[in-house]
């Protein structure tokens, strides 16, 4: 009994790091699970195309389908060229002919991407094309958002002042005397 009394403290220290060290473990376990389970696809965007008898338009959101083991390269590769996807993939999508939308798998737009895509960067980085969140929207409720924050100029940030002062100039004249004193 008297060992308890002076090692209860050191008991529960012990005790309290033994389960600090297993949560710590699993984290790590899960976190590195995670980080090989992460997924392969890569969103490109959002596509619009106009049916053939031009009476609404197809949203079309793709995704590409890259090797798993390269997918933080591939990532980073088609961010850099994401605006040059991006025109390659619309250029495509505009020159299709326009009854392929009627294939409910979109096989031959899939595989156009694909090569459109494979052709810009040079390399065969892409597995798979896919396709989802296909909507089909008439022409009269299309509504398009416009691109502000590309219109606008981005402002620029300097230490002179944005306008000169409008109006006549003080001046640190006295004002004149009167002659009623």
């Amino acid at each position: 009994m008297n060992f308890i009394r002076r090692y209860w403290i050191a008991g529960l220290v012990i005790c309290l790091m033994s389960i600090h060290a297993v949560i710590i473990g699993y984290v790590r376990a899960e976190a590195t699970r995670v980080k090989i389970a992460a997924s392969s696809e890569i969103p490109i965007g959002v596509y619009y195309v106009q049916s053939a008898d031009k009476l609404w338009m197809s949203q079309l959101r793709v995704h590409l389908l890259v090797q798993p083991e390269q997918r933080l390269a591939s990532k980073g590769l088609i961010e850099h060229h994401r605006w040059l996807i991006h025109e390659v993939v619309e250029e495509k999508l505009r020159q299709l002919d326009p009854a392929l939308l009627e294939d409910a798998v979109l096989l031959e737009i899939k595989e156009q991407i694909k090569m459109a895509i494979e052709e810009t960067l040079q390399e065969k980085i892409v597995e798979r094309v896919v396709v989802n969140d296909r909507i089909d929207i008439p022409i009269h409720r299309f509504e398009y958002p416009l691109p502000d924050d590309l219109t606008r100029p981005e402002p620029i940030f300097t230490s002179a002042p944005a306008e000169a002062p409008s109006g006549p100039v003080p001046t640190s004249q006295p004002p004149a005397e009167s002659d009623a004193e």
